[in-house]
């Protein structure tokens, strides 16, 4: 048996993958426990987890002390005593020491593929509430500009306005002071605003007499100049301007394998189990299923 105590996000990532399943439903069990298997699959479960203030979400049992995972299924919850009786050599077990267990949250709308996390250039913190500078924002993309030629898209990624120290928007002087020969953009964390310096704006051909597109804005400050924010389908002459980085098809895929795998250890960090990927590769997930970094379930949407 192995005995280990960790801390609630170790446990997270140690049971996210389990904690995909469902509580059992109530069948024939040994005093105060729930179990959705024979006695001969309870034996030797994969983890037992006790101690625990556990929410089932299940009118038979709403409240438990411990369960019981083997093969990514809880096969039994109740008491301590109950579930500990089933611990054999292989099961790895968490004293919880009181914590409260809920079953995993399901994310119902989410376009994150993993690789901008694992290759860009991360302005904002896209996982915990931490407040930024925006002098740290300029000073991550100059880094990324000294690396980069000139011509050649900087990007920025997971901006988030509401947590800036300068209490104020991000503005094309500040990213003109990134670089003047490359293109530079800012992508804000909620999908439908970018904010660009003076250079991306030039090879778009955006003025401050440029008309806002159906369904985008050209944003101007106070004295009417351009602002640098851009928004929705105002984005759209940016498209087509600049250097690219190009990827061969290996690198593209394993790229995309390697950031699927990424986001799924993220994803049972914070409880998510269950998530609704709206487009995505489909057959980078279902490679790094076959190869066991899945720790989430997928519904796809094309």
């Amino acid at each position: 048996m192995a005995n280990e105590r960790q801390t609630r996000r170790g446990f997270l990532e140690l049971a996210g993958a389990a904690a995909a399943g469902a509580f059992g439903a109530r069948v024939a069990g040994g005093p105060g426990i729930v179990s959705a298997a024979a006695a001969a699959d309870m034996a030797n479960p994969d983890l037992v987890v006790f101690n625990a203030k556990v929410y089932t979400v299940d009118a038979a049992l709403p409240r438990a002390e411990a369960f019981a995972v083997k093969n990514s299924r809880f096969v039994a919850v109740g008491s301590n005593a109950d579930v500990r009786n089933l611990i054999g050599k292989d099961t790895k077990t968490f004293d919880a020491k009181g914590m409260t267990i809920v079953p995993g949250f399901t994310d119902c709308h989410n376009h994150a593929g993993g690789d901008t996390l694992l290759y860009e250039v991360l302005v904002g913190n896209p996982f915990e509430v931490e407040f930024v500078t925006i002098n740290s924002i300029v000073d991550k993309l100059r880094a990324k500009a000294r690396q980069t030629p000139p011509g050649t898209w900087v990007e920025g990624f997971f901006f988030d306005d509401t947590k800036l120290k300068d209490k104020r928007e991000l503005t094309v002087h500040d990213l003109d002071e990134v670089s003047v020969e490359h293109p530079v953009v800012v992508r804000h964390r909620g999908g439908h605003t970018s904010y660009y310096n003076s250079k991306a704006l030039q090879m778009a051909g955006v003025t401050k007499n440029t008309p806002n597109s159906a369904g985008g804005t050209y944003d101007k400050d106070e004295k009417g100049e351009l602002s640098g924010r851009v928004t929705d389908t105002a984005r759209n002459v940016f498209n087509n301007i600049g250097t690219r980085p190009t990827y061969s098809p290996a690198e593209s895929e394993k790229r995309g394998r390697d950031g699927v795998a990424h986001i799924s250890k993220q994803f049972v960090r914070y409880g998510l189990t269950t998530v609704h990927h709206e487009g995505g590769s489909l057959p980078a997930m279902q490679d790094v299923r076959a190869r066991g970094e899945l720790l989430h379930r997928i519904s796809y949407e094309a």
